[in-house]
């Protein structure tokens, strides 16, 4: 008898013990539910609308300047040139701004209504809970507010092009959408661990979103690590183009290892916090 009473130990890591039970109850909430679909309309409307009016509208073609045709190589070639800025350098921007506004709950709201401390005090880790919001959000983020769009865009750019759109640069300018929200998605999280209402999170990172580009201006050395240049470098690459050699691949490094830093404070941070 007292051995059938004798408690089992766990095995595995306890940092990441329950992340696929909790990574499927995050799936839930965007594929169990009505967001998936809304997104999924809202976002190739909002990025691929005005690539749209500019690319088929004959007015915008009109309103180019002899030099500005000139300088691109004509105006099928001038249209193009608005149309990738357009979507890369507007799509990073609202891509950005859509990742914040869509994660700024991810955390601070199970704090606030004790969703947190109720799963904590099941067998789950610390770090599964961070790790399982970031992959299931990131996955439909991926696959809704960035491939659908990128899709249609294609499309478009191909149709006005009459001949498929050069595929590698379009791809490589996808990557840097990828890591300009992965960087903002980690950053909202990493905010949502540290404070316990939405005002420091919604201003430091749409603050970053939004007046990155003046403060860039004026501390030049903030391009080299900060994700600020990346629209234009995204514009740029799709285009055809080549990145200037300064800054060069610094932001995108320092991107990129900023989301890493990002998601470790996340992780060392939630462990620490008493419920």
């Amino acid at each position: 008898m007292s051995a059938n009473l004798e408690l089992i130990p766990l095995t595995g890591q306890s940092r990441a013990r329950g992340f696929k039970n909790l990574f499927r109850k995050e799936n839930r909430s965007w594929w169990g539910t009505r967001k998936w679909w809304i997104n999924a309309i809202i976002w190739p409307v909002v990025l691929c609308g005005l690539l749209a009016n500019i690319l088929f509208v004959p007015t915008v073609a009109n309103l180019a300047t002899e030099a500005d045709i000139a300088r691109a190589g004509g105006i099928d070639a001038h249209v193009i040139n608005m149309g990738v800025s357009v979507f890369f350098e507007f799509g990073l921007t609202v891509l950005a701004i859509g990742a914040v506004i869509l994660t700024q709950d991810l955390v601070i709201g199970e704090k606030q209504n004790g969703v947190a401390e109720w799963l904590l005090s099941k067998p789950l880790g610390p770090g599964a809970y961070i790790l399982a919001k970031l992959a299931a959000n990131l996955i439909p983020m991926i696959l809704i507010m960035i491939g659908l769009p990128a899709v249609v865009a294609y499309l478009m750019f191909s149709i006005r092009m009459g001949a498929p759109y050069p595929a590698l640069p379009f791809l490589t300018g996808l990557g840097i959408m990828f890591l300009s929200t992965f960087f903002y998605l980690t950053l909202t999280t990493m905010l949502g661990v540290l404070f316990n209402n939405r005002g420091p999170v919604l201003g430091i990172s749409l603050g970053s979103i939004l007046g990155g580009n003046f403060l860039a201006s004026a501390i030049k050395p903030l391009l080299y690590i900060t994700p600020w240049i990346l629209p234009k470098y995204a514009s740029m690459i799709a285009g055809g183009m080549t990145i200037p050699p300064q800054p060069g691949i610094a932001p995108l490094i320092a991107t990129a290892v900023l989301s890493v830093v990002f998601t470790i404070v996340s992780l060392l941070w939630f462990d620490q916090l008493e419920y």
